[in-house]
């Protein structure tokens, strides 16, 4: 599996080990995400990109699809360790706007 969950002071921090997060993986990643938050019920998440180095439409809708499922039970997804290319993606879709997002793992956790 390429996503790695871990567990830290009750927030839940999606790794995302992939290079290209893309909608070969989606369905998979989909899977995981609505796992954590329709049957485990975790509210607060954070998506860790630091070593994706290409994300597409596809992938960024699954992520979407994510928190709008989230905000429903009254939690959140925030956004790590974006790099370049990523970041411009979340710029183009102006993702930057719905999403926190941030560089720094003590920022994101401090800021639930």
């Amino acid at each position: 599996m390429n996503f790695n969950l871990i567990e830290e002071k009750g927030i839940s921090i999606i790794e995302i080990g992939l290079k290209r997060a893309t909608a070969e993986n989606v369905k998979e990643f989909k899977e995981f995400l609505f796992k954590l938050i329709d049957d485990d019920k975790k509210q607060k998440l954070i998506i860790d990109l630091t070593n994706v180095e290409f994300v597409d439409s596809s992938f960024l809708g699954a992520i979407v699809s994510g928190l709008k499922k989230v905000t429903a039970i009254k939690g959140d997804i925030k956004i790590l360790g974006l790099q370049p290319p990523v970041r411009a993606m979340f710029e183009l879709t102006r993702l930057y706007k719905v999403f926190e997002i941030f560089d720094n793992k003590q920022d994101v956790l401090n800021s639930f």
